[in-house]
């Protein structure tokens, strides 16, 4: 038979209230106007052209990355898919009424 545990006795001890002082956020104001662009057409020109020749980079690395996941993965789907017409030609021969 279990023994019942003896609860452990805390000593009554003073217990002091906190108060919470509420604070409020400062006001920041409204946000000032962003200042005039000092970039020329040909600056957005380059800009755009070197954002291209990145994202091109960027693209052809993952086709790449494509290309080696679908040269792994297809011997082990087509695995699988043998497997799965195999096992399914099986079970329907047996399920199928003798002539």
């Amino acid at each position: 038979m279990a023994t019942r545990r003896k609860s452990a006795k805390y000593s009554e001890t003073e217990i002091k209230t906190v108060t919470e002082t509420p604070t409020t956020p400062p006001n920041p104001g409204p946000p000032s106007p962003p200042g005039a662009p000092k970039l020329t057409w040909g600056d957005y020109s380059e800009d755009f052209k070197v954002r291209l020749e990145i994202h091109n980079y960027e693209i052809n690395a993952l086709l790449v990355d494509v290309k080696k996941a679908y040269e792994f993965a297809s011997p082990y789907v087509k695995q699988a898919t043998n497997y799965t017409v195999k096992t399914f030609n099986q079970v329907r021969q047996k399920f199928q009424p003798a002539d």
